[in-house]
């Protein structure tokens, strides 16, 4: 089962009803109401739009919106929930029936969370063990997140997925807070790792997910997982090592060294030295593997993989 920590959905406007119209912002034109906005970033984000020359609602909101049901964030089995809890601020209300059937979603945050002893070993090993860093831009964060983007050239084609210690995200001040006001144990988190991948249009959530259209039901019961779809095609297979030779092992561990144990500034460099239309990725194989057998957790590929499923 899919798993979302933020969802935006278009649907018809006539699925709401405004029940306190002094909790929206107002935009008059000509004497006339065009547009109604509702906005909140805490204790979670919800945004609400009705649009009345174009005929729609547009309503994004993030999986705290379940409150002390967080941890199990946004599904089949939570999406009613999220929408009664709407309902619950007084401020409309949501017609749920007609927005599950009706509702298309425009962007999402595919979320899958893992218990994992040490998150930075995950983190490490796919940083290390990338197939091509000239098509994926790798990046570790100060506060220990990794970001992994496709470079593309157009917006519809962008894919990003992030991977971070979820247990010392809730530990900040906003976050402590949530947790305090819906009696959210302390210990919720921890040795949790979320991996996330944003999907920012119909194109790509269709693409991803394997369905022939967005709509809000196709993409909560889609059966494909495109954290797995991403990570298999992005991070190389590390299960198989082939032995090097005595000079090879010192060469490629002085390569490293130089290159501060980093495999995008490795491969920058064999760029540089190799000429255009040499096989990168066989040149790079000996580096990650020198670099694979560093790390003493001995995890693999199918390690990851296996974690996700």
């Amino acid at each position: 089962m899919l798993t979302f920590d933020k969802l935006k959905i278009v649907t018809n406007i006539d699925y709401i009803q405004i029940d306190d119209i002094d909790g929206f912002q107002q935009t008059i034109k000509n004497n006339t109401l065009t547009e109604l906005k509702f906005n909140i970033i805490s204790p979670y984000l919800l945004y609400i739009e009705i649009d009345y020359l174009e005929k729609e609602l547009v309503i994004e909101f993030s999986g705290k919106i379940l409150g002390s049901d967080y941890k199990k964030l946004i599904s089949t089995e939570t999406i009613r929930q999220c929408f009664e809890n709407i309902n619950f601020l007084g401020v409309c209300t949501l017609d749920v029936g007609a927005i599950l059937e009706d509702a298309f979603v425009v962007k999402c945050d595919v979320t899958q969370d893992v218990y994992c002893a040490d998150i930075s070993v995950v983190a490490e090993f796919i940083r290390g063990n990338m197939k091509s860093y000239k098509q994926f831009s790798v990046k570790c964060h100060r506060n220990g997140n990794l970001t992994i983007d496709k470079s593309v050239d157009t917006r519809q084609a962008k894919k990003r997925i992030t991977i971070y210690n979820k247990s010392r995200e809730m530990k900040k001040m906003d976050n402590r807070k949530f947790m305090n006001e819906y009696n959210i144990p302390n210990a919720e988190f921890d040795n949790m790792c979320r991996f996330e991948i944003n999907l920012n249009s119909k194109a790509q959530i269709r693409t991803s997910l394997g369905i022939a259209d967005t709509r809000l039901m196709s993409v909560l019961t889609s059966t494909r997982n495109p954290i797995i779809d991403f990570l298999d095609d992005i991070v190389a297979n590390t299960d198989e090592m082939i032995p090097l030779t005595d000079k090879q092992t010192y060469i490629t561990t002085l390569v490293l060294r130089d290159c501060n144990n980093d495999l995008a500034e490795v491969e920058e460099k064999m760029r540089q030295i190799y000429s255009k239309g040499t096989n990168i990725s066989k040149v790079m194989k000996p580096y990650k593997e020198a670099l694979a057998k560093k790390n003493k957790s001995k995890f693999t590929k199918q390690d990851l993989l296996q974690m996700l499923r």
